[in-house]
């Protein structure tokens, strides 16, 4: 069993970190319910070598389809396979509605919707080159016209696990519109200097529209609208002054954003967010960043023997870092020493971890200690003697704010000390030789 699991380890973590060749298949599926509409697509996959019609690799990989923008052909965008494919995804993105004239919105983003169920049954048909290569997870993501036809896709549809639009447009039917209906996360990416997509009349607009309890939009300072491609030969045609920025440096911070948001969503990296939060606040080319998404970590005290997490809406409790079997309400009563932390899934598949409590269990009579609260004081008893003991304020995520040591707190004597002038929800832990407790504090 424990060579099993080694061999498994192995083959799993090979297969995060691998980078695979890019393979490329032109399929074209029809759709039954719009007269078996002819929808021609350019799939770009992990591949066992590179070029044409090779072999999917081994493994099951997450769907991206991308919507291109208008009048841009699908080879504006090598950029976005050549940056995403490597490290394990499927990229879709149809042809159709790629003329000068008249593209049809509203079709265009049901063809990228009908393409993320067209392709996940691929996944299930024995007779399809990405039998048993797709996996249950899709992104739904297009710049321009297709950033609009993404929202319009994406509206209603619960197939999809996140969407990204690059300096999406308002199109007809109305992309805003449809945005109130999107339930899934949404990531918009905006160029201060677009010149094509003025932001307050399209990506601002669509925004501020979308219905999701998560939504994230990022300024790129000085970016441009047909940055977000690398052949743009069509695109400049409509911005004749880009922005400062280079091509260059606007799809490598937006690479830094958009590569941890699709492997939080799509592949249940759960140190992904930290990656994307990493990337909010340290990629210099980033301006303003707007935000309606709630992820926070839940906060436990120890209640003599009781852990106790404040309000979530799930709970998983852990032990070392396992989760503990059918514990799953908001209290956990421990009978092992160890550390314990609590899980609550909000976002995706990924439970955001509570601070960590260590209990050590000794065999000894339960301590009683007592707190209690004056103003920005605090009051500490014991009914039996302490030694060693150190208190440690922490903030809600468990980063340590402050300590202070004491070298014995004799039975009843009560030991003043202040708050630490942090403002929220505070943790504050008493260690001993004797007994560990914590409370959670304002």
């Amino acid at each position: 069993m424990k060579n099993l699991l080694l061999i498994l380890s192995f083959f799993f973590a090979s297969n995060c970190f691998a980078q695979f060749p890019i393979g490329n298949r032109t399929i074209t599926y029809n759709d039954p319910a719009r007269s078996n509409r002819a929808i021609e697509s350019e799939i770009y996959y992990p591949g066992v070598s590179s070029g044409s019609n090779v072999d999917v690799a081994t493994g099951e990989f997450p769907i991206i389809v991308f919507g291109h923008g208008f009048a841009m052909q699908v080879g504006a965008y090598p950029n976005w396979w050549e940056e995403l494919v490597p490290d394990g995804y499927i990229m879709v993105f149809p042809t159709t509605e790629g003329s000068f004239f008249s593209p049809n919105h509203g079709e265009f983003g049901l063809d990228l919707r009908f393409l993320v169920t067209e392709m996940q049954a691929a996944g299930n048909d024995n007779s399809s080159p990405f039998f048993s290569h797709v996996s249950d997870r899709a992104g739904m993501m297009g710049h321009s016209m297709g950033g609009g036809a993404t929202f319009i896709g994406a509206s209603g549809f619960a197939g999809v696990d996140c969407v990204v639009g690059l300096a999406p447009a308002e199109t007809n039917p109305s992309a805003a519109s449809a945005a109130v209906g999107i339930t899934a996360p949404v990531l918009v990416l905006s160029g201060t200097s677009d010149g094509v997509t003025p932001p307050a009349d399209h990506h601002i607009l669509i925004y501020d529209e979308v219905g999701s309890a998560c939504k994230y939009f990022v300024n790129i300072e000085n970016g441009s609208h047909c940055h977000f491609a690398s052949n743009t030969t069509t695109c400049v045609l409509g911005e004749i002054i880009p922005g400062s920025l280079s091509a260059a440096d606007q799809q490598e911070v937006s690479y830094a954003v958009c590569h941890p948001w699709f492997d939080y969503f799509l592949k249940d990296d759960c140190d992904a967010w930290d990656d994307f939060q990493t990337a909010l606040s340290t990629e210099t080319d980033l301006g303003t960043i707007n935000s309606d998404c709630v992820n926070d970590a839940p906060a436990i005290t120890d209640n003599n023997g009781t852990l106790e997490s404040d309000m979530q809406s799930n709970y998983q409790w852990y032990l070392n870092g396992d989760e503990i079997a059918n514990a799953d309400q908001q209290t956990h009563t421990y009978t092992q020493s160890g550390t314990y932390q609590v899980g609550t899934t909000i976002l995706g598949n990924c439970p955001t971890l509570s601070n960590e409590i260590v209990v050590q269990i000794t065999g000894i009579i339960e301590r009683e200690i007592n707190l209690s609260t004056w103003g920005n004081e605090i009051q500490i008893s014991s009914r039996d003697q302490l030694d060693s003991v150190t208190l440690e304020w922490f903030d809600a995520s468990g980063k340590l704010i402050s300590s202070e040591s004491i070298s014995s707190l004799s039975a009843h004597e009560l030991v003043t000390i202040e708050k630490p002038s942090f403002v929220g929800v505070k943790l504050l832990r008493l260690s001993s030789n004797q007994a560990t407790k914590t409370w959670k504090l304002f």
